[in-house]
Parts: structure tokens; C-alpha cells; sequence
């Protein structure tokens, strides 16, 4: 059995990787392992370039989504979205008749979002009768761990439920490890 594999693996076209740090910085590493840094340098991120519209609604009075709803004066009219509040990503185009809020929140596994969830409940306790519309980036991490540690807090759901709830109206939801960790250990205590 060692000798196919051994055969079948000389038979293996050699491929080189190429590896972007959260720094932006790329690094090709070769078949022996061998890592050189590549000079030209990219974003530490992924853009995206293709519009995301959708607006969901969670509760009564609380959506979600992308930044990209908040710039389009029309869809917010169709959700009859008063207030948005906006995680880690601050509008730089505000309609009037809309009142915005912003918090400096990273994406980041390591950063400590429970100390910022009492701000957030607030705010949205305080403006889901007239619609909030809790967004960050993508739509994927930061605002649905927001939303989902509310709906533990302020409509008594375990943290299952209130996963799938956010999950089951914006199947794109996934917040980091660090986050979902938070969430648990918040479920936890408040239990």
C-alpha cells in the first residue's frame, strides 16, 4: 500500500500556494515547504463587489442586514426603517427622518463584544416600535451575534433558538468562533 501511495505521489504535478496574512502581505510556500515573501501586496480582506439588498425581518421592529441596504433610500422606505444602527461600519451618507447610531466593533474572534451588548440592547429596545435596521459589514458576523445575544436577553430564547431564528431569515449568518463562543457563555450566565 506504501509503494502506490509513494508512486501516485512522484506522479503529482507540483503546485506552489500562495498564503495573504491578516496584514495583507502574501508568501508562496512550494512542495517542500519553502516560504518567500511576494512583493506586491493585497487588502486583508475579501472585496465584494456584488450588491447585497436583502433586508430581513428578525422580530417585529428589528432587521438585518449588509451595509449595503443603507445606502438605498428606497429599500429603507419599503421596511419603514427609522434608525439604523451600524457595528463596525459608520455610514458616510445618512438620510434625513433616519436616526443612526455607530459602534466600533471588529470582526475579530479575540475582540470582546459582550462589553458592547448592553449599548446595542439598548438602542434596539429603545427604537424596534418605529424599525432599526442592525447592519455591519456583510451582514454575517458582528450584526446577527448582536441580534441573536438580544433575542437571549429580550425575548427569553435559548441560545439555539435564537441561532436559528436569525440563521433561518439570512442563511448567510456566520459569526466568528470567538463570537459564538461570547454567545454561549453570555446564554450561560444569564440562565
Amino acid at each position: 500500500m506504501e509503494s502506490l501511495l509513494r508512486d501516485r505521489k512522484k506522479n503529482l504535478k507540483p503546485t506552489n500556494t500562495i498564503l495573504t496574512n491578516n496584514l495583507g502581505e502574501k508568501y508562496e510556500i512550494n512542495n517542500e515547504g519553502f516560504c518567500k515573501k511576494i512583493n506586491d501586496k493585497c487588502l486583508p480582506f475579501v472585496v465584494d463587489n456584488k450588491p447585497d439588498l436583502e433586508v430581513v425581518k428578525i422580530i417585529d421592529g428589528v432587521y438585518l442586514s449588509s451595509q449595503d441596504p443603507i445606502y438605498c433610500y428606497d429599500i429603507l422606505k419599503e421596511h419603514k426603517i427609522q434608525h439604523i444602527l451600524s457595528l463596525g461600519i459608520e455610514p458616510d451618507i445618512k438620510f434625513s427622518g433616519i436616526s443612526y447610531y455607530f459602534i466600533e466593533i471588529l470582526d475579530l474572534p479575540e475582540f470582546n463584544l459582550t462589553s458592547y451588548f448592553d449599548k446595542c440592547f439598548n438602542i434596539i429596545d429603545n427604537c424596534k416600535d418605529d424599525n432599526i435596521l442592525v447592519h455591519c459589514n456583510a451582514g454575517v458576523s458582528r450584526s446577527p451575534t448582536i441580534i441573536i445575544a438580544y433575542l437571549i436577553k429580550y425575548v427569553n430564547m435559548n441560545f439555539n433558538e435564537a441561532f436559528d431564528t436569525v440563521k433561518k431569515a439570512r442563511p448567510c449568518v456566520r459569526p466568528n468562533d470567538g463570537f459564538i463562543k461570547q454567545l454561549k457563555i453570555a446564554h450561560e450566565v444569564a440562565s
